[in-house]
């Protein structure tokens, strides 16, 4: 069963728990085959997050700094709209190890989760104009589902001066499928490159030695 850690998420706790593993925004990086790069880097950066303890901390905007303060916001709007209680968690250590998601929040009556976002105001525009799951964060949700073993999970968009965007986000079993494999593939890869690198520090004390 997945286990769940309580408590605040940005804390020293919640860094420690994601450091060395994957979570739902990286499964993207993960996964985009045809930018080996960026797959390479985030491989190089979860070794090295294992070997130092130490969390690697991406770029920040100051569009991304205001859409995390609004988020408090947007999910009291959310539970409004819906009705629906919900249960604030740190993150979910999934089933197979080093691999978590962080949930906006829970809602554990029924078996599902909350993707919440903030945007920009043409963002927001463009999500209710298309009227669908956002492609940035379609392989996010189903991560967090597949880590969760939730039937579905809620995708929430909220700008304060316009209409909320709310989508209701099924299990897609053959993407879920594709990102366990896929995931499983990385981890054994990571597995190897902690080992070389375990090698060459070993070969580096040999040589202060001599």
């Amino acid at each position: 069963m997945p286990e769940i850690i309580y408590g605040e998420q940005g804390d020293d706790s919640w860094k420690a728990h994601r450091c060395g593993s994957i979570g739902g925004s990286s499964i993207k990086r993960l996964m985009s085959k045809g930018q080996g790069k960026t797959r390479t880097t985030l491989l190089y950066e979860l070794a090295a997050e294992t070997l130092t303890g130490t969390k690697h901390e991406g770029y920040t905007s100051q569009a991304m700094i205001d859409g995390l303060v609004k988020e408090e916001e947007a999910l009291r709007e959310f539970s409004f709209i819906t009705g629906l209680g919900l249960e604030r968690v740190s993150l979910i250590k999934g089933n197979i190890p080093h691999t978590h998601c962080s949930p906006d929040s829970l809602i554990p009556s029924k078996n599902s989760g909350v993707e919440v976002k903030a945007p920009l105001a043409h963002t927001q525009v463009r999500y209710i104009n298309e009227n669908k799951m956002p492609t940035d964060y379609v392989k996010q949700v189903q991560f967090s589902m597949w880590i969760t073993g939730y039937d579905y999970w809620w995708f929430f968009s909220y700008h304060p001066k316009l209409n909320p965007f709310l989508l209701k986000v099924e299990r897609d079993e053959k993407l879920i499928k594709t990102i366990k494999n896929e995931t499983i593939k990385f981890l054994a890869e990571l597995k190897i490159l902690l080992k070389k690198m375990g090698q060459n520090d070993r070969r580096r004390k040999i040589d202060n030695k001599n």
